[in-house]
């Protein structure tokens, strides 16, 4: 019973130390393998459309996207035909027949900040897309709509060298950002860019905070692997000499003495960060 939730802990411990960078309200900035990442140089609400022909009207579906923040709310419009509060990507669908003004008959929150807690954003480096360029990875979650409350965005930043800053075309609409698939669930987008350029984002000054935590969560996963074989071996050889029950376990004096080992190890452990505390470096995706 013990060994086993030794066992338990020992692997809850190492979920959490080898989960994702996962953040809350996705600002443009995040961290890949202990780099930060910068997004900043996309900020601001961009658009890009997609037009079908649905006879007897054409049915235009506009996405909406601002990475840093919300979606600017508009004034002007009702707030039941706009993308609400806190929104990041969104999704307004129009149908339009000649001769008569569009109607706005769809507004899709695919992916935010919607009730103040659901948004999150969660990235990691991908070393090649399809055209051989370095990529990053986006996903953005929140989205809610209608029945439907486990939306995602997907992104695929792909390096284009060639679109050095934002740019949009004569309608508006932003050059480098295409809808790949929407399945009424997921959207995934790709949007070439510089920003995400190997000379430009992925050479980052890399954190001596984060590159500590790893070796502790490691050291930390190591000792309790090392008190799971301790407890084992030492439950076995009582057994084999007759004992049951709590006579087990290992002696109340050495169970007692853990505590005291374990912070003369965590004091050795933390002055060896201490002297090595003021170290940065530069890490490459």
């Amino acid at each position: 019973m013990l060994v086993g939730s030794i066992l338990q802990s020992t692997a809850f411990l190492y979920a959490i130390a080898s989960a994702p960078a996962v953040r809350a309200v996705f600002d443009c900035n995040a961290g890949v393998e202990g780099t930060a990442l910068n997004l900043t140089s996309l900020a601001g609400d961009h658009s890009v459309k997609v037009i079908r022909s649905t006879p007897p009207s054409t049915t235009t579906m506009t996405w909406n996207i601002n990475l840093c923040a919300p979606l600017t709310i508009n004034d002007q419009m009702t707030v039941s035909m706009q993308c609400p509060a806190g929104t990041q990507v969104c999704g307004i669908q129009s149908v339009a027949i000649e001769g008569q003004d569009p109607v706005i008959t769809q507004v899709i929150p695919v992916a935010g900040d919607l009730n103040g807690s659901t948004g999150q954003g969660e990235i990691d480096a991908v070393t090649n897309a399809e055209n051989g360029q370095a990529a990053v990875h986006l996903r953005l979650t929140g989205g809610m709509w209608g029945e439907v409350n486990e939306m995602e965005t997907d992104i695929d930043f792909v390096c284009d060298t060639a679109l050095t800053e934002v740019t949009h075309d004569a309608d508006g609409y932003i050059i480098g950002l295409q809808v790949l698939s929407w399945d009424e669930k997921n959207l995934h987008l790709q949007w070439n860019t510089s920003a995400v350029c190997s000379e430009q984002v992925f050479l980052v000054q890399q954190s001596s905070s984060s590159t500590a935590w790893n070796v502790v969560k490691y050291i930390l996963i190591a000792v309790l692997l090392i008190l799971v074989a301790y407890f084992g071996i030492t439950a076995y050889g009582n057994y084999r000499r007759g004992a049951t029950g709590v006579d087990l376990l290992p002696s109340s004096q050495a169970i007692v003495d853990i505590p005291y080992v374990a912070r003369d190890f965590a004091k050795k452990v933390g002055s060896g960060f201490s002297t090595n505390s003021n170290r940065d470096g530069y890490a490459v995706f």
